[in-house]
């Protein structure tokens, strides 16, 4: 039984301890804490000296690693010329970009960052309602911006309809400040994807559309075609050429297949007074329910008819 106990309080002492190891070893890690930096693609900066604890360093001996020369809003080097600082202090610094590290200036935009980005976004909504964001837009100013900027009041972009086609381009913003509107150009980087549609198989010209020769499929913003279809698939397509399988589609290639058809009959019906006469008309043109086309009769004239139905049309003269 004290053979038992004495193991108990052996055991006792032991988690103990471990306990004590770990805790100081916690305490040790948050006052020196690792020199590993990891250096990123981009950073925003509001100062044109950047140190070494700007990029994750945390010890006392801080020293200077690069200086911003430029006053434009994004500002580029080498990520080698910021490892080389680093290693010469024997610092260990992993390098995450892509050999480019970009600084950006007035990143927050004078706190109007986050409504420009919504605007921008909804523009882009309100065109392709099937976007999805797969990197939130990154937005800078293409010019200085006021030194009292903050104090503008947002009011809307405008942004081109070719702009809504890529995925980095440029719009304007009007703001309003002290009673006047100003108009302020910037520049942005996004990443995006549309559903479009595809054709599953290949489509031989004349094809009215079914939906089994189509399928959805996202693609990046940045290689869509011109008047792509996106959002709904419009009824009564008929192709007007050739399309290959896996083809985007595009309102180009189709036409709208009409009520009626060039040399489809109708009963057409003539008016005299109060009269009412009946004869047999063949379309000399494709039609929809309501349009007013020429027509052959049996007796070869050639009247205007305004088409009633898939069936009947009211002859004009």
């Amino acid at each position: 039984m004290v053979e038992h106990d004495l193991a108990k309080v052996g055991v006792a002492s032991s988690n103990l301890v471990s306990r004590s190891i770990l805790t100081l070893l916690f305490f040790i890690s948050t006052l020196f804490p690792s020199e590993i930096i990891h250096l990123e693609d981009e950073y925003c900066v509001d100062t044109s000296e950047l140190n070494a604890s700007f990029f994750g360093y945390f010890k006392s001996d801080d020293f200077k690693v690069l200086s911003i020369t430029s006053k434009n809003s994004a500002y580029q080097v080498t990520s080698q010329s910021i490892l080389s600082v680093f290693l010469d202090k024997n610092v260990t610094i992993i390098d995450d970009t892509q050999g480019v590290v970009t600084f950006r200036q007035n990143c927050d935009l004078g706190g109007h960052e986050k409504v420009l980005s919504k605007a921008l976004v909804q523009k882009f909504i309100e065109k392709y309602d099937t976007i999805e964001m797969v990197k939130k837009p990154t937005i800078i100013a293409k010019s200085p911006l006021p030194k009292d900027f903050s104090s503008y009041k947002f009011v809307d972009i405008s942004i081109s309809d070719t702009m809504l086609s890529r995925q980095n381009g440029s719009f304007s913003a009007t703001f309003n400040f002290g009673g006047r509107d100003k108009k302020i150009y910037f520049a942005f980087d996004l990443q995006a994807t549309i559903s479009v549609f595809k054709a599953k198989h290949n489509l031989h010209n004349g094809k009215i559309l079914l939906e089994t020769d189509y399928e959805s499929e996202k693609v990046s913003l940045d290689s869509l075609p011109y008047r792509v279809i996106v959002g709904k698939m419009p009824d009564r397509l008929v192709t007007k050429n050739h399309i290959k399988q896996g083809q985007v589609l595009t309102a180009n290639s189709f036409d709208v297949k009409k009520d009626l058809s060039k040399n489809d009959y109708v009963k057409a019906f003539l008016r005299e007074g109060v009269l009412t006469m009946e004869t047999r008309g063949m379309l000399l043109d494709d039609a929809n329910i309501g349009d007013i086309v020429r027509i052959k009769t049996e007796q070869g004239k050639v009247l205007n008819a305004k088409i009633l139905s898939q069936y009947e049309a009211l002859v004009l003269e």
